[in-house]
């Protein structure tokens, strides 16, 4: 296994989320989301992308931790914790006591991200997703 913090191709990422079972993107759009990530980790199985997650935000205040995933035949291999071993590494290192750090999991993913720090939110705080229309 080879871990690394190269950007992968657009290909290969919507292949992994496919093959993680966190669905399909466009691929244009995917090339656009990777170009613009702030820290990305990778971890390939000879040519294979097998796992990956990344940190989008404005380098100053808000993060997120995106898109957490590993091929199916590789997941409980402990490829989640190394990927996010080398997220919290990164934030320990740019990151600052009043900066917005934030994600949105899937059960039962959440129980990993509680290693790193994340806590469910506050009785006064409440997290909000926007809903999309389709466009046509």
């Amino acid at each position: 296994m080879k871990l690394t913090y190269e950007k992968p191709k657009a290909e290969d990422y919507v292949s992994l989320r496919i093959r993680s079972g966190m669905g399909n993107k466009d691929l244009e759009r995917s090339r656009n989301a990777i170009a613009n990530s702030l820290f990305t980790v990778s971890i390939y199985d000879e040519e294979k992308l097998i796992g990956f997650g990344r940190i989008v935000g404005d380098q100053g205040i808000t993060y997120v931790v995106s898109d957490i995933m590993v091929d199916k035949s590789y997941q409980r291999k402990g490829y989640g914790d190394q990927i996010m071993k080398e997220i919290n590494s990164y934030f320990e290192e740019n990151t600052f006591e009043d900066c917005y750090i934030c994600l949105i999991a899937n059960s039962p993913a959440d129980k990993l991200y509680h290693k790193y720090r994340f806590e469910y939110l506050p009785e006064s705080k409440c997290g909000m997703l926007r809903k999309q229309s389709t466009k046509k």
